[in-house]
């Protein structure tokens, strides 16, 4: 569940430049600050070295978190940002959470219920 929280971040992080109502691409990138900017390209980068097993299955993160309501994706960025802001030490484990909907990604080879 960790690593799949960590590619819709960065999934996230990828397209957020992206998500401008009424500006066009050039104006919203004229709009970012340099760190955003290095951000948007490093993402970029490290999205086109990605295989393409991992690019689908972040587009299915990417799908199902566009599903969810408003409401439950505030709580889970509310939460992201609350444990980030934790030292690493204190964070715990992040699986088995009780209000996980989602059951963890199976390991290579345990494909059983995710066909």
């Amino acid at each position: 569940m960790k690593r799949a929280f960590q590619y819709l971040v960065f999934l996230i992080l990828l397209l957020l430049p992206l998500m401008g109502n009424a500006q066009g691409p050039r104006e919203r990138w004229d709009h970012l600050s340099p760190k955003e900017k290095e951000r948007v390209w490093r993402n970029y980068e490290r999205w086109q070295t990605l295989p393409p097993e991992n690019k689908e299955r972040l587009r299915q993160e990417w799908d199902h978190w566009q599903s969810l309501p408003q409401d439950r994706q505030e709580q889970i960025k509310k939460r992201y940002e609350e444990l980030r802001q934790r030292p690493p030490q204190d964070r715990g484990p992040q699986r088995n959470r009780p209000d996980d909907q989602r059951p963890s990604r199976p390991r290579e080879g345990d494909r059983g219920r995710w066909r």
